[in-house]
């Protein structure tokens, strides 16, 4: 895919700013840094954008507006000029502008000066011509200020929710041998259950099954890997919640925002890990706890919140397989925090506890879809769905 760029004519080289009375490059960069901090503090809604309109283009021209007319250190004669590179700066990602602006690309990703998209579930390179890994390294700290976090060689890893629903994560030097963004972008609206019965992710007699083990309150785990649509049916399961119970919500980064009337939204940050969100969300008298992805010590406290009180509660859990493995799986993160137990011990408490895991595959095609789901008893796992002959299949109660 083409990349675009525009450059003045008689534009300086790069390295040459304009400047006049003294003005230089130092003095850009403070004034920039200056203004884009104000405008985080008094209009953070309008940074944290990744696709701009000509509407949203407008609102942030005005709140720049109302931050260059408070302040006196910026000569009038270069605001102008600052202006625009501020502008340019918060709605410009340079190469993956075209990317941003095709419909079909659900999620991009760059590997230094490589570049690849996913459409429709698969993944193909595109051309993206970056200079050198400097200009990605850029990038990425643009986007992580523009999520309000911070990026560079000491904190070089964030994982962020921008107010449009896309989510980022950007990796530099020395974690990473080059620098790596990934934008997972936004659909425009949530996938719906009959985009899934019509895509043939699942059916209407499973979904109907699963809502009632919902309204019947099973401990359920959502299981899969990568990019399997995990949090997409945890969000839709939660509709089948009662409206007159308590929900407690639990993530490392925001994104299942379930509509349900009486709920209340965790999110970890810095020192607030989600280990200790599911300690203090025991204190906030929910009916359920619902966790969007557990992967770590969080399995100890969330396993046992499910058998003293709280059943019917939610989770996802990356595995390769609906069985067993999950279950272990479970056990492996839960035991980082359990003295004294062992790996059996905690995989039988397990057992007792949990009561569902629907499993979730993506198809090389690129179809996401429910492949099994078991129900679990302390003897081991009975299968109640499976998708078999292109069709799903109940077995049993």
């Amino acid at each position: 895919m083409p990349s675009h760029s525009w450059k003045p004519e008689g534009a300086p080289p790069v390295g040459a700013w304009p400047h006049e009375a003294g003005e230089g490059r130092a003095d850009l960069e403070s004034t920039l840094t200056r203004w884009s901090l104000e405008l985080r503090t008094r209009f953070p809604h309008q940074i944290a954008h990744l696709i701009w309109d000509r509407e949203r283009v407008r609102q942030l021209e005005e709140s720049v507006d109302a931050v260059i007319q408070g302040d006196a250190d910026c000569p009038a004669h270069l605001a102008a000029f600052y202006r625009r590179s501020l502008i340019n700066r918060l709605t410009g990602l340079g190469p993956l502008d075209a990317l941003l602006q095709d419909d079909s690309v659900t999620e991009i990703m760059v590997n230094g000066q490589e570049a690849y998209v996913e459409r429709a579930g698969r993944i193909a390179p595109v051309t993206v011509e970056f200079m050198d890994g400097e200009e990605v390294a850029d990038l990425a700290r643009r986007l992580a200020n523009r999520a309000g976090r911070e990026l560079n060689t000491e904190v070089p890893l964030c994982d962020a929710l921008l107010s449009d629903g896309s989510r980022i994560h950007c990796v530099l030097p020395p974690v990473a041998e080059k620098p790596s963004i990934t934008i997972r972008r936004a659909q425009s609206t949530p996938l719906s259950l009959e985009d899934c019965i019509r895509e043939g992710s699942l059916s209407e007699e499973l979904w109907e099954d699963l809502c009632d083990l919902v309204r019947t309150r099973k401990n359920i785990i959502v299981a899969g890997g990568a990019s399997t649509g995990k949090t997409s049916l945890l969000r839709l399961l939660t509709t089948a919640v009662d409206a007159d119970e308590r929900l407690v919500t639990i993530e490392d980064v925001r994104e299942l925002n379930i509509s349900h009337p009486n709920t209340v939204r965790l999110e970890a940050h810095r020192q607030f890990s989600v280990n200790q969100l599911v300690v203090n969300a025991l204190r906030m008298r929910p009916d359920r706890i619902i966790v969007g992805e557990v992967r770590g010590p969080e399995a100890l406290d969330l396993v046992e919140a499910m058998a003293t009180g709280h059943p019917g509660s939610l989770c996802t859990v990356h595995s390769a397989g609906g069985d067993l493995r999950t279950i272990h799986r479970l056990a492996r993160m839960a035991l980082q925090k359990a003295q004294g137990f062992s790996f059996e011990s905690m995989v039988a408490q397990i057992l007792d506890t949990i009561e569902l895991i629907v499993y979730l595959v993506r198809e090389p095609s690129g179809r996401r879809r429910v492949d099994s789901v078991r129900k679990v008893t302390p003897d081991g796992l009975d299968l109640r769905w499976q998708w078999s002959d292109e069709r799903f299949i109940r077995w049993g109660d």
